[in-house]
């Protein structure tokens, strides 16, 4: 039984029994099952006088809404712990402090749209700026059924919050025994040559190549606009995308919130966004894997 008295640990999942709900479901209960951990379903109840992250157990129709969410974790990770709880408050802000103690924070992206807020949604764009815990966007049209090319790609620009994306991406692709690639962007304006770019993208990777020597790594250069450079990355192959929330470093390309945006909107695999909080959280505990230059 989950402990409503403190945060949950684990992998979150928030539920609202939207589509999206569902490919989010599966791809948390397989991340949970390889992390060897617990699954928490957690569904937001409009707000009340109680403490937005002050968690309880679900009745009424939030318990058969989170039944069905069980249904759909058991199919995808059949012998998987799973734990239900409820929080009150506005959507985002209370699923960000619920994950304070989380391992990941997995939610459903809303069909794409034509503006950047309606295919992301305000309550992800809540959370990926601010939870303490990488949140993972699992795209609507995400085949949990489907294979998926075994690669982590990470966008790196230099940046603390790059730092903390490249780090995490390094962790999920060793336990995975999948491939990294880390990739960055130049606006190819002369501002800096590609050798230059290659050469900050080595020194930010150092921390890795010496840290998990039989971790495969790529790295890639592109020019253009960032977010479009990354998804054309991403469209080659990759199960995950690993970005920082916002940010502006020393390698030419610029990760900022509408770049990570875009890139969660347009991802064709479920994209994992680290708000500063998280960033600055994986690049010190892991400050050999991949450190800012």
């Amino acid at each position: 039984m989950i402990d409503h008295s403190v945060p949950p640990t684990g992998v979150l999942v928030g539920v609202d029994g939207s589509p999206a709900t569902h490919n989010a479901v599966a791809w948390a209960a397989r991340e949970a099952a390889r992390r060897r951990s617990t699954l928490v379903l957690i569904q937001v109840l409009p707000p009340s006088d109680r403490p937005h992250d002050e968690t309880r157990g679900p009745s009424g129709r939030a318990l058969a809404l989170l039944g069905r969410a069980r249904n759909a974790a058991h199919a995808a990770a059949p012998h998987l712990p799973v734990h239900f709880a409820v929080v009150d408050g506005v959507v985002g802000p209370a699923l960000a402090a619920t994950a304070a103690r989380a391992d990941l924070l997995v939610l459903g992206a809303r069909p794409r749209g034509a503006v950047i807020d309606a295919g992301v949604g305000r309550t992800a764009a809540h959370a990926m700026g601010h939870a303490a815990c990488p949140v993972v966007i699992v795209p609507s049209h995400w085949d949990p059924g489907a294979e998926t090319a075994p690669g982590v790609l990470v966008g790196v620009d230099g940046s603390p919050e790059a730092a903390g994306a490249l780090a995490f991406g390094a962790d999920v692709a060793d336990r995975d025994g999948a491939s990294l690639t880390a990739v960055t962007v130049t606006a190819g304006s002369g501002e800096e040559s590609d050798e230059d770019a290659r050469r900050h993208l080595a020194e930010a990777t150092t921390g890795i190549t010496s840290s998990r020597p039989d971790l495969p790594l790529h790295e890639v250069v592109r020019q253009g606009q960032p977010a479009e450079e990354i998804l054309a990355e991403a469209r080659a192959g990759a199960a995950l995308v690993a970005v920082g929330s916002r940010g502006h470093g020393a390698i030419g390309g610029v990760l900022i919130g509408s770049t990570s945006q875009r890139v969660v909107r347009g991802a064709p695999c479920p994209v994992a966004v680290l708000s500063p909080p998280a960033a600055a959280a994986w690049a010190r505990e892991h400050s050999g894997a991949g450190e800012a230059t």
